[in-house]
């Protein structure tokens, strides 16, 4: 496993259970109500390491303009879904785009990924128009740190501090940080360590499913609250950081 690159056989495992995995989706929506609040009036958006590209394709019918960049592995997950993907090497390369490009720019649970986070959200302010936006999300808490971030070859786990110290000074106006999956994180924890005792580090969390239906309608319902609670307040622990910031 290498720092800063997802196992390859990682890809096509999330392209096969984007679409209906409890976690997937719960996240999805998430970023739909932000958006639907931070960036109503679709135009042209840009996903920084698209994965299986299951949000642009969302968000295509909903009359954006899509375009995502990834690793050549996610590009051809992503263009299974006819999407417009370029292939860049996210560490070092900067982004294939004129300044001031997108109205819009989402990079979800990619920025743990990249050694020198501040470098690239540089590089993603600089393609965002003027009053655009910036939606990014991260996994919480660095104690977290465990097999599953060693797989997915994360550098980082972060907190409210370390994600705002990447963010480049003077260039964006902060909307939003909050913590979510709030209501999952002993779950998560428990899950984790279930895993480890029982020796099972080597088995991918996006094909793991533990739950039942019936605690699944649960969770679903918890999510629902969430959302809600999401659109007037902010939370103040969770499995997931988001932040929301406008190009100035």
């Amino acid at each position: 496993m290498t720092q800063g690159r997802m196992r390859d056989d990682l890809y096509p495992e999330l392209y096969r259970v984007e679409d209906q995995h409890w976690w997937h989706r719960q996240k999805r929506q998430v970023i739909h109500q932000l958006i639907r609040q931070y960036a109503p009036t679709p135009g042209k958006v840009l996903d920084v390491g698209c994965g299986s590209g299951k949000l642009l394709f969302e968000l295509e019918s909903l009359g954006w303009q899509v375009e995502g960049v990834d690793a050549p592995q996610g590009k051809q997950q992503s263009q299974r879904r006819g999407l417009k993907i370029s292939s860049v090497n996210l560490q070092n390369q900067p982004l294939p785009y004129p300044n001031h490009h997108f109205d819009l720019v989402v990079c979800l649970d990619t920025l743990e990924h990249i050694k020198d986070d501040q470098r690239l959200f540089t590089e993603m302010a600089r393609i965002t128009k003027a009053k655009g936006t910036i939606i990014i999300s991260v996994p919480a808490y660095q104690w977290l740190f465990s097999y599953w971030d060693k797989m997915l070859g994360h550098f980082r786990r972060y907190n409210r501090s370390s994600l705002l110290r990447a963010v480049p000074k003077n260039r964006l106006r902060r909307r939003l940080v909050t913590y979510y999956f709030t209501f999952l994180l002993l779950p998560a924890m428990l899950i984790r360590l279930v895993k480890v005792i029982f020796r099972q580090k080597q088995q991918s969390d996006f094909t793991t499913d533990p739950l039942p239906v019936f605690t699944r309608s649960i969770v679903s319902l918890l999510g629902s609250f969430e959302l809600v609670w999401l659109k007037r307040f902010k939370l103040p622990f969770g499995l997931s950081l988001i932040g929301v910031w406008q190009k100035k």
